[in-house]
């Protein structure tokens, strides 16, 4: 009994992993200095179109923030922004 509901369970997930098909969607966020794309092929149902919207904006704003060694226009060193001690 226990092997046929696992065989059971199984080609159920088998169907909707297939059932999932080849619908991809795309969110993009840009900044001044920044793109970013997002996308996947999971249905709306799993990954809301908000959700992925998110994702891209958060991608966006992370790769707009300076990085430790990264140059400037001039070629200059970016120094990272330090909060002074209080």
């Amino acid at each position: 009994m226990k092997t046929m509901v696992l065989t059971t369970f199984a080609a159920a997930a088998a169907l909707t992993l297939s059932a999932c098909g080849d619908d991809e969607r795309t969110a993009t966020a840009e900044t001044s200095v920044a793109e970013a794309e997002v996308s996947t092929e999971m249905p709306e149902a799993a990954v809301p179109t908000a959700q992925l919207e998110a994702a891209a904006n958060r991608a966006a704003a992370n790769a707009s923030q300076p990085q430790d060694g990264a140059l400037t226009p001039e070629g200059e060193t970016v120094q990272p922004q330090t909060t002074p001690a209080q």
